[in-house]
């Protein structure tokens, strides 16, 4: 199939088939043998829980691990997600679970074939949201670098999802509580910090940690920005929303990603909570942040790929008029997202301590698109 008609294959007709789904009353319910048989394609004899603690789950999500017919079916995974445990979901106004709600408005169904979701079933059990995946654990990256070729394909998958859904009108339904640019830049702002700051999770401590230090290491006229960002990004949001707009998965970063290779590769993209309606470029201000010790080319060159890939599968509809300042807006705003954790990684915190050196060359390329930012507010 050749790329660039990747999109109009699986584009506007497609977009209007949108087919919901029924959560299930219960977890006991969706775990019943026959129900889950059902959902499998197999017989179901026995069905057995237990925790499961990952290294990466900093939002209070509650994991459990589903094994079948004493261990000898298909593995699976519970995600239990509440509004009262998970931080993260209070930041951004989350009282739909957005995760669950792309699976129920059948969102998720219209991924392109470059990205598996793992998404099997969810259920509303009690005031927790509960979803049922595939356990694809022993697909996960591992916090290593990329390689090239692996890259590659990551990005290409991103411009797949941002084609599929640009300026879809499927993405305006309130139901699925989608986040604003609002949300993503405040959810790790100072206010975030002092919400959360006596609560269990330590991220929300270390924000506060993170932008009192950005103060002092950064340059002032670049601390100047960001800190008046910080307190209203009112100027950002509304450029932002000058431009086209898609659906952004909102937390591109190794912890959430996987690679299925079978036949063909996809890539398997978990935790859908932190999805936007945002300008394509913001997907890239988080990747960027998060995933930097990890690729195996600059970023100036990652960000060329894209824009290449994403041109492809947009044909005309890709322009340069919008291409480039929302991509100084959305670095910028990448900053303004994860500016506390690279002060950290750059100067004392144990996360990412082996890459000290990367994360305090990063403070400056990311104060050059701060200030390049500035100039489309």
């Amino acid at each position: 199939m050749n790329i660039s008609h990747s999109f109009m294959e699986v584009g506007p007709d497609r977009l209007r088939a949108t087919m919901n789904h029924r959560l299930f009353p219960s977890v006991a319910a969706m775990l019943d043998p026959k129900a889950l048989g059902d959902l499998l394609g197999e017989s179901v004899t026995d069905v057995f829980t237990r925790p499961l603690l990952t290294d990466y789950n900093k939002s209070g999500s509650y994991l459990l691990r589903v094994e079948i017919n004493h261990g000898r079916g298909p593995h699976l995974i519970l995600k239990h997600i509440s509004l009262d445990t998970n931080w993260l979901m209070r930041a951004t106004s989350d009282d739909h679970c957005r995760s669950v709600a792309l699976w129920t408005h059948g969102l998720l169904d219209l991924m392109p074939p470059e990205i598996d979701h793992a998404t099997i079933s969810c259920a509303r059990d009690g005031g927790n949201w509960v979803m049922l995946l595939r356990d694809v654990s022993d697909q996960l990256l591992p916090f290593e670098p990329f390689n090239r070729v692996d890259n590659e394909f990551m990005l290409e998958a991103m411009a797949a999802l941002h084609a599929t859904f640009f300026e879809s009108p499927l993405l305006t339904n309130p139901e699925l509580g989608l986040c604003n640019l609002y949300h993503i830049y405040t959810m790790f702002s100072p206010q975030t910090g002092l919400r959360e700051v006596d609560g269990e999770h330590e991220v929300p401590k270390r924000i506060l940690e993170g932008w009192d230090m950005v103060k002092t290491t950064v340059a002032p006229d670049v601390a100047d920005i960001i800190l008046t960002l910080l307190d209203s990004p009112t100027p950002l949001c509304d450029a932002l929303g000058r431009y086209p707009q898609t659906l952004v998965h909102g937390d591109w970063r190794h912890a959430n990603q996987g690679l299925e290779r079978n036949d063909r590769s996809r890539l398997i993209l978990l935790d859908w909570q932190l999805a936007t309606v945002a300008p394509p470029a913001v997907e890239l201000g988080r990747g960027l942040a998060t995933n930097s010790p990890l690729l195996p080319v600059s970023k100036e060159e990652t960000i060329s790929y894209y824009k290449q890939r994403l041109a492809q599968r947009l044909g005309p509809r890709f322009s340069e008029d919008w291409w480039e300042p929302q991509l100084a807006l959305s670095l910028l705003g990448g900053f303004l997202q994860d500016g506390w954790a690279i002060v950290l990684k750059a100067t004392h915190w144990q996360v990412g301590a082996k890459d000290r050196a990367h994360w305090m060359d990063d403070l400056a390329w990311w104060s050059d698109w701060v200030r390049a930012g500035a100039e489309w507010l």
